[in-house]
């Protein structure tokens, strides 16, 4: 299995059917934290006999938070639960990889920012980013590895990324630097309130294409949720304006929902179904 472990702690909340399989690999980033556990959910209908039948996959941040009430302090995002219930309806299973975070919150903030990017003093985080180089730990290394062990199908139009607001600004950040490997983005609650628009935009500007992933942006409108609310409409708003339809850039809006986990899994199925197709 090329390293890779079954998960087999317990209690666990994994579904009955799926297996989460993990690894430790060494990511060469600007933080302590180099040494990072990835999880891989392998769905029920995943067949290690049958080579035939191939996998999309989906690259996650926060991998601690999708699978597993008990690896996450703040809730699960019910990950396989969706995957599940995708199969349970007749619809193909995915392989979702979970990218586990480092285990500060600026360490985290700094490794899923753009590096181009500075972040407003307001909010106390100083110096740049480096999210260049965990797009190209997922790209140049993982990727290539899941690829190597595991039935997926590996192109394209059959990978993407996702994430929740630190996470929503690195899977955003990763359709812009790697479009000709992605075939939509899943952006929840996308950081981007932490950057002057101006900077922002200009940042836009150098990358903007209609050759780019498909786009999926998600808003709360409750509590601090409601900070992200501004930014992510300007940059939906940005990419309807530079020619993407309807079907390549949505936006969904609940303005009843906080910044946590349980939003995100109730709206992960529908953007799912929604921007893969």
């Amino acid at each position: 299995m090329n390293g890779y472990k079954l998960y087999t702690k317990e209690p666990n909340t994994i579904t009955r059917g799926g297996r989460v399989y993990t690894k430790v690999f060494h990511i060469e980033t600007n933080n302590d934290f180099k040494d990072r556990l990835v999880r891989v959910y392998l769905p029920s209908t995943y067949d290690f006999n049958n080579p035939n039948r191939r996998f999309k996959t989906i690259y996650m941040l926060d991998g601690k938070n999708l699978f597993d009430d008990y690896t996450s302090f703040v809730g699960e995002w019910g990950i396989d639960e969706s995957v599940e219930s995708f199969i349970n309806d007749g619809e193909e299973g995915y392989i979702v990889i979970g990218i586990d975070a480092p285990n500060t919150d600026i360490d985290r903030s700094l490794e899923m920012t753009p590096l181009e990017l500075k972040r407003k003093k307001k909010y106390g985080f100083k110096g740049q980013g480096y999210a260049h180089l965990l797009g190209r730990f997922i790209f140049d290394i993982l990727k290539k590895d899941i690829d190597q062990t595991f039935y997926t199908k590996a192109d394209r139009e059959s990978t993407g990324v996702g994430g929740s607001s630190m996470g929503g600004l690195m899977s955003f950040y990763l359709g812009l630097t790697y479009p000709d490997k992605i075939k939509y983005c899943l952006n929840f609650s996308p950081a981007f309130f932490l950057f002057n628009w101006t900077s922002f935009k200009n940042f836009l500007d150098k990358h903007i294409s209609l050759d780019l992933p498909k786009q999926y942006f998600y808003i709360g409108g409750n509590g601090f949720e409601k900070e992200f609310v501004e930014s992510t409409l300007r940059t939906y708003n940005y990419f309807m304006n530079h020619g993407f339809s309807h079907n390549d850039s949505k936006l969904l809006y609940d303005s009843s929902k906080e910044h946590n986990e349980e939003a995100w899994r109730i709206y992960f199925p529908i953007a799912l179904k929604n921007i893969d197709n």
